[in-house]
């Protein structure tokens, strides 16, 4: 057996103990709240519907697969671990190794990287390690400065976009000046949503050097400035999906807005 799979074994069976030894209250695990009722047996649902009854039911595990992929709204999850899970549904599954699929589909490789981090064997990768590994288009994000990189996971993995715990720093010097999360699930390093969003944000910070206008504000901003105006003046705010950085009403990039565009615009405060 690989060393991969004697991992995953072992997480399995540390995960089902872990929830087993919690008794009727059960473990939260991100947005899901999993509870033994009987030795063997695993009921799975969203945690704001920890009393909740009529949720549909489900037996399959791999049912997790269509639960996790949309929003309530019907837009797509590109990250499983942003808080936005949807609810009305519940899992009972049998077995450690069926709680396991459901537990994947939720939320890829958290498990393992739970019971890793917990023996304190999980492998964190920095920011510049990560990026050194990009190519074509996304390699530009090796030439973000740490500030831009600061700024960036404020942005994007913080609890109230992602509830991942944040491992990795911007490099073995440089430690993330962030709230890192208190949940269960580890984020041993930058995702495929982090390093998009980074992309976007080192073309802000080329824009900086070449396009600002007299009173200091890049074309973006000024782009993002006019969206949020028009969208406060119609009543209307409709934001981007969630990944779609290169659109001005995105929530990450508004944070990352708020960061950096909101001390321009009032210095002092």
């Amino acid at each position: 057996m690989s060393r991969a799979a004697t991992d995953a074994a072992a997480a399995r069976e540390a995960f089902a103990a872990w929830v087993e030894e919690a008794g009727e209250g059960g473990r939260v695990f991100g947005q899901v709240l999993v509870r033994a009722p009987e030795p063997g047996l695993f009921s799975l649902r969203h945690v704001e519907e920890a009393g909740a009854s009529g949720l549909k039911l489900h037996e399959d595990p791999r049912e997790a697969r269509e639960i996790s992929k949309t929003t309530e709204g019907g837009e797509y999850r590109p990250l499983k671990s942003s808080p936005n899970l949807r609810r009305g549904w519940e899992l009972r599954v049998s077995g450690a190794g069926d709680l396991l699929v459901a537990m994947n589909y939720l939320y890829p490789a958290g498990v393992v990287h739970w019971h890793l981090h917990r023996e304190g064997r999980l492998e964190v990768t920095s920011y510049r390690e990560n990026a050194a590994r990009q190519s074509g288009i996304y390699k530009r994000v090796q030439r973000l400065s740490d500030g831009g990189v600061q700024d960036t996971a404020r942005a994007c993995c913080e609890d109230a976009v992602c509830l991942k715990k944040t491992l990795w720093d911007v490099d073995e010097d440089t430690p993330l000046g962030m709230d890192r999360g208190d949940g269960e699930v580890p984020c041993p390093e930058p995702c495929s949503v982090f390093v998009s969003l980074a992309r976007r944000v080192r073309l802000f910070e080329r824009e900086k050097k070449r396009d600002l206008d007299a009173i200091g504000l890049s074309p973006s901003e000024k782009e993002d400035l006019a969206a949020l105006v028009e969208a406060a003046a119609t009543g209307h705010v409709e934001f981007a999906r969630e990944a779609e950085f290169e659109k001005p009403l995105n929530e990450r990039r508004m944070r990352y807005r708020r960061l950096t565009l909101a001390p321009k615009l009032r210095p002092g405060a």
